[in-house]
């Protein structure tokens, strides 16, 4: 049941990818996702119930309290191997925009100026990086 969660948040998250839309089927998407997670939860090193609390996409009404380094680091993975940070874990805005539309298809209206405002935010750690211009994009669009 947990695998299922993950790979459905996984699978929204990725619909939205420029690169990604290149694939036909659900199935081939839903492959994508379980392959990109896998290496992420590998890589980060996190858990069910904290890949759990990333994939609510809730970022804007969780505690910040409650990310630990290893969810934040998930991210940058994720994010980079979607291609929309690149290596510093910075915001590559084309494709970014694209998957925040998409994402936040809602409110459309608001990722660029989202993107803007969060993209000044600066850190020294990637993990980080990410983690507050991710929660700054999901607090500037959903409020």
């Amino acid at each position: 049941m947990k695998a299922i969660i993950c790979q459905l948040g996984l699978m929204a998250i990725l619909v939205g990818l420029v690169e990604l839309s290149q694939a036909h089927t659900s199935k081939e998407l839903e492959e994508m996702a379980k392959k990109i997670g896998a290496e992420c939860v590998k890589q980060s090193g996190i858990g069910a119930d904290e890949t759990k609390l990333i994939m609510a996409d809730d970022l804007e009404k969780i505690d910040e309290n409650k990310f630990t380094d290893k969810m934040k680091c998930y991210m940058l993975c994720f994010y980079q191997k979607i291609g929309i940070v690149d290596a510093d874990g910075k915001p590559k805005v084309a494709p970014l925009i694209a998957f925040m539309e998409e994402r936040y298809d809602h409110k459309k209206d608001k990722v660029k100026p989202a993107v803007t405002k969060c993209g000044s935010i600066k850190e020294a750690n990637q993990c980080e990086l990410v983690f507050k211009f991710e929660r700054c994009i999901a607090q500037t669009i959903e409020g």
